[in-house]
């Protein structure tokens, strides 16, 4: 009797461990789930790029016909990391630089896209990057950044090597700040220009 006894303890032990392993593993398994929905969710939100700087640098690369601005589009973004990171990331007085690596098809030198800078047909021959930037204010001299000195170094000393340099292929710039920035930036990334200086508002709070 004792012996039967035991058995069936053993055997309800058994069954209430696989019960507690399997209440344990669909927990864990609940649990991973949350943090990769967590993780996708987070990985899959709209980039705060466009309102996380003060400054922004419009580069504009430009050529006369679209079989021009191809080769020479391709031969400018190859460089454009070096201007980031040499040129202007350590020439100049700035806390924080980064470049936004995804191209707008227009060209943004100023708040609406081109307008009294190139005509019509040069337009559409043409592509934007940004770069977003802070000034490091105890570092800055004067009241300007010589941006323009940057950039016709990175004209004389590397965009110069481009081996069928054509009249017409260029690359434009203009300085924004954040609040100038055109409403081409923001679409796909928030409902409107509006939304994204609101949010841009309340992380600035929640950090001060």
């Amino acid at each position: 009797m004792q012996e039967e006894f035991n058995r069936g303890h053993d055997i309800v032990n058994a069954l209430w461990k696989r019960v507690v392993k399997s209440v344990s593993a669909e927990d864990n398994q609940e649990e991973e789930i949350q943090n990769e929905t967590a993780f996708f969710a987070e990985l899959f939100e709209p980039s705060d790029f466009f309102i996380s700087y003060q400054h922004y640098l419009s580069l504009c690369i430009v050529g006369p016909t679209i079989d021009d601005l191809q080769p020479w589009a391709g031969f400018v973004e190859s460089r454009l990391r070096k201007l980031v990171s040499d040129l202007l990331g350590k020439s100049l007085p700035l806390s924080k630089i980064q470049l936004w690596p995804k191209k707008f098809d227009a060209c943004i030198v100023d708040p609406t896209a081109g307008k009294n800078v190139l005509n019509s047909e040069r337009r559409k021959n043409s592509i934007s990057y940004f770069i977003g930037f802070n000034v490091d204010t105890l570092r800055m001299r004067g009241k300007q950044l010589d941006i323009e000195r940057q950039m016709q170094n990175f004209r004389k000393y590397e965009l110069v090597r481009f081996p069928s340099l054509v009249p017409g292929q260029d690359i434009l710039t203009r300085a924004f700040d954040v609040k100038e920035l055109p409403r081409i930036c923001f679409v796909g990334m928030y409902p409107s220009k509006e939304r994204g200086m609101k949010k841009r508002r309340r992380i600035r709070n929640a950090d001060s």
